[in-house]
């Protein structure tokens, strides 16, 4: 019996689709995080803030699950951030041991500011490269992709 792809432990040929669709996402990716606002904040500390955004306040450990990064590579991470003012960090009542993190308002609008740099720049490429019709199979595409990038405890 030979593997199949949907075999847990099954390595192989994913097929042309598929490589060129993930090389077509990756590449996409690459300009957008290359449109980021001029600030001195890297893609690491953009994506802590996100986190933060989204999430709410967390711990610094649980922080450093969702980065998939280890505690003391979000330490020097939050580090930089708490020095630029754009979080802080305050003991957390359940565990003297551990901080709760939280977004600033400086860290807000720097966030806010970023994101709405690379959202412009993108709306700006889709008007300007697409038909309406690819705009809409875009979105569902997105949609789409939301839904295959959730996994069960991380927010897509």
């Amino acid at each position: 019996m030979t593997a199949q792809p949907t075999d847990p432990g099954h390595v192989g040929d994913a097929g042309p689709d598929v490589t060129a669709f993930r090389d077509d996402v990756a590449a996409l990716y690459r300009r957008l995080r290359s449109k980021r606002a001029d600030h001195k904040l890297t893609p690491t500390q953009l994506q802590a803030l996100g986190h933060l955004d989204r999430e709410g306040s967390m711990t610094a450990r649980e922080l450093a699950r969702f980065e998939q990064v280890t505690p003391q590579s979000i330490a020097r991470t939050l580090a930089i951030l708490e020095a630029d003012d754009m979080v802080t960090r305050v003991p957390d009542p359940a565990d003297a041991r551990a901080s709760v993190v939280s977004l600033t308002g400086h860290g807000r609008r720097t966030l806010a500011e970023d994101r709405a740099r690379r959202s412009l720049w993108l709306a700006d490429l889709l008007a300007r490269d697409c038909t309406d019709a690819e705009r809409q199979l875009l979105f569902e595409a997105g949609r789409i992709m939301r839904r295959l990038a959730a996994e069960p405890g991380r927010p897509a």
